[in-house]
């Protein structure tokens, strides 16, 4: 709690200074003096009267409520190993919203649409069951080593809304389809009698269709012409694959995390390029699994309602 304390007051006093009043992120439009606020048992703590002023309310209740889990023993100390994609992906965000933006952006609605075309690389289905008559002399629900899957091409499209009264914040939909085919390949997997097989299963076509909502940071005051943002979202994943000649598909829920930029070509248009990472479940021709991908992608997008 004191580290926490003594890392506000720095805070405070480095903008204070005098170097910092003069720099070109000072506003103008408010008040630069400081006040003391009460936040969750914290009194007297210097927080800066600006705009992230709430934004900085939120991280000390959250840093707070971690620190009284973690003396109640509830929360248990995180590895590094299953902590590093969190990580990762909290530096995206963070790359994404300079704090100098926070201070200078103003307000100003955006609506987009756009279209994109890339490759994805998927990772193995990992914990793989799979029921086949014909697999290792019929199997149910027998256990795999990882399938490896195709890389393709995707395509896909995406809308969204930029809010007026906090510009570096917004909410999108994509959709988009793309083919991780299973391969031929050779698997080793036990039953759950304690048979061990052997056997050559695949080439497998499933085809896998993704909606997801997105919640997006974005950068817009750090150039007029370039503008990092990052994300997370959730969504529905549509596996579908062809048993017996017919079509089946599976649905299930899954995280999609996005960080990209755009490049501004005209005040209605502007290209970009996107990195997305996906996982979750999927299940098509009786195999079910854990599946999780890398995604690259670029596209234009028209802006309007501006």
């Amino acid at each position: 709690m004191e580290r926490m304390r003594k890392v506000s007051h720095v805070l405070v006093t480095l903008y204070h200074s005098d170097e910092v009043a003069r720099s070109p992120f000072s506003l103008r439009t408010h008040s630069a003096h400081f006040k003391g606020c009460e936040v969750d048992g914290f009194s007297d703590l210097p927080i800066l009267d600006l705009g992230i002023r709430p934004t900085l309310r939120l991280l000390l209740k959250i840093c707070g409520f971690v620190v009284s889990l973690h003396r109640s023993g509830i929360m248990k100390p995180i590895r590094l190993s299953s902590a590093r994609p969190w990580i990762t992906v909290g530096l995206l965000l963070a790359w994404s919203i300079p704090i100098s933006d926070l201070l200078t952006t103003t307000a100003q609605a955006e609506w987009y649409v756009g279209g994109y075309g890339g490759v994805t690389a998927p990772g193995g289905l990992s914990n793989a069951t799979v029921s086949d008559p014909t697999l290792g002399g019929g199997v149910t629900d027998a256990h795999l080593n990882d399938l490896a899957l195709k890389s393709g091409l995707l395509e896909g499209v995406k809308g969204g809304y930029f809010f007026e009264s906090r510009p570096w914040l917004g909410i999108e939909t994509d959709l988009y389809t793309l083919k991780p085919d299973v391969k031929q390949q050779t698997v080793v997997g036990g039953t759950s009698s304690g048979r061990v097989f052997a056997d050559s299963i695949g080439p497998i076509p499933f085809r896998l269709s993704v909606w997801t909502v997105n919640l997006i940071i974005r950068s817009p005051s750090m150039s007029e012409v370039f503008q990092p943002y990052g994300g997370i979202g959730y969504g529905l994943f549509f596996a579908t694959g062809s048993e017996g000649g017919l079509s089946n598909t599976q649905i299930n829920p899954g995280f999609q995390f996005v960080a990209g930029a755009r490049y501004v070509l005209t005040p209605e248009w502007a290209f970009f390029g996107e990195f997305k990472y996906n996982n979750t479940e999927v299940r098509f021709n009786g195999i079910q699994g854990n599946y999780n991908s890398q995604n690259f992608v670029a596209g234009l997008m028209w802006h309007f309602g501006r």
